[in-house]
């Protein structure tokens, strides 16, 4: 290890601003096309002891690493109560991973992560996730020259190999699906319709913008019943939530907003949003005026949704409400002008939802992995 690499603990704001600012001052993504600079504002927030959601909930320690005084490498090492309280008390995380392609540096960055987590009692290492399952999680590992879509980022390519030569293995894989050209696929919206949605008792409803506080209510409690089960899953707290609702809302369009009601009471919903990350370049990380108004000028032009999250209560599954949701998306995204679906994230296991995809031909372009490593 070269004796010029230097790790230091993140205290004070001159210290966050450098890990925050690091994929900017270490030129990291200078000249990948693909690379969605995050918005600097949310990044303060989301590490700000005092406002972040995860300080409720966890406790976390930043790291910067410096080779001849210059800073070229960031990570987090973080403890989830929540985690915790629901699976085991072995596994801690890191997260929040970027630095130049030095192996050296890699070494020092999981070290620093290593050492603060078996300081929590910790015995495993688990990560990337960036704060929890339902922020940035993995690193690419397919699919690096694809763009990421709308509330995914974009990492280096060779982050995973150098998780692999410090000792981590594959956890589990997240894909990410297309559908292209959803126009050709209206024989086959008609054939739902026709087979499945004439005998339903179940009413289809578009959010109105009036109702959109009550409908995020009624998401957030019928998501956090509705992915119990699934990998890694944890409810979704209240100041999560707000932090997820408040970056939303921006780019929101109600008609891909859809809920399920039976007898008047909401049982699922599908939310999917614009692809808004071409766009989000624009802004390279501030929300400068001039910067905006080109954004909100340019945001009509994405051809592109993400069916981000979708739910159905345990009681309501397998009555094909799922195969409805993707119909009316598909649907009013082609009478909008979209022409193609992403869903994403999708994890390894689910092979009900990956089967759903097929009869649309989904193309599995992008895959992110999390890796995982005994500390004890």
């Amino acid at each position: 290890m070269g004796n010029s690499i230097e790790i230091k603990a993140v205290t004070g704001k001159k210290l966050m601003k450098q890990f925050i600012m690091l994929p900017w001052t270490a030129g990291l993504y200078k000249n990948d096309p693909c690379w969605i600079p995050p918005i600097i504002h949310d990044q303060k927030k989301l590490f700000n002891r005092k406002k972040g959601y995860f300080f409720e909930i966890g406790k976390a320690e930043f790291f910067l690493a410096y080779k001849d005084g210059v800073p070229v490498g960031r990570i987090s090492a973080h403890v989830n109560h929540l985690y915790e309280e629901k699976y085991e008390m072995d596994t801690g995380f890191f997260g929040f991973y970027e630095s130049i392609n030095d192996i050296d540096v890699a070494r020092v960055l999981f070290s620093a992560a290593e050492k603060w987590l078996k300081k929590m009692g910790k015995t495993k290492m688990n990560g990337p996730q960036s704060f929890s399952i339902y922020d940035s999680v993995g690193f690419v590992v397919e699919g690096h020259d694809m763009m990421p879509v709308v509330g995914l980022l974009h990492f280096a390519r060779y982050y995973g190999d150098l998780a692999e030569a410090c000792g981590f293995t594959k956890c589990i894989d997240w894909y990410c699906f297309l559908v292209k050209k959803i126009e050709d696929y209206k024989p086959y919206l008609r054939d739902i319709r026709e087979n499945i949605m004439k005998d339903m008792d179940v009413t289809f409803v578009i959010t109105k913008k009036k109702d959109l506080k009550r409908r995020a209510k009624e998401l957030r409690e019928i998501f956090n019943i509705a992915w119990e089960g699934n990998w890694g899953h944890l409810p979704l707290t209240e100041k999560q939530f707000a932090m997820i609702y408040d970056e939303l809302k921006m780019v929101y369009i109600p008609e891909l907003t859809i809920f399920a009601e039976k007898n008047g009471e909401s049982i699922g919903f599908i939310l999917s949003l614009p692809d808004i990350n071409p766009l989000l370049r624009i802004l390279n990380g501030r929300l400068y005026p001039w910067r905006l108004l080109r954004f909100f000028l340019n945001l009509g032009k994405t051809k592109k949704i993400r069916t981000i999250i979708m739910g159905v209560l345990p009681e309501y599954r397998g009555q094909k409400i799922d195969d409805v949701f993707y119909l009316r998306t598909i649907e009013d995204g082609i009478g909008m002008g979209f022409t193609e679906s992403d869903c994403s994230l999708i994890v390894e296991t689910n092979k009900k939802m990956i089967g759903a995809l097929k009869p649309l031909k989904a193309e599995r372009y992008k895959t992110y992995r999390i890796y995982e490593k005994e500390i004890s």
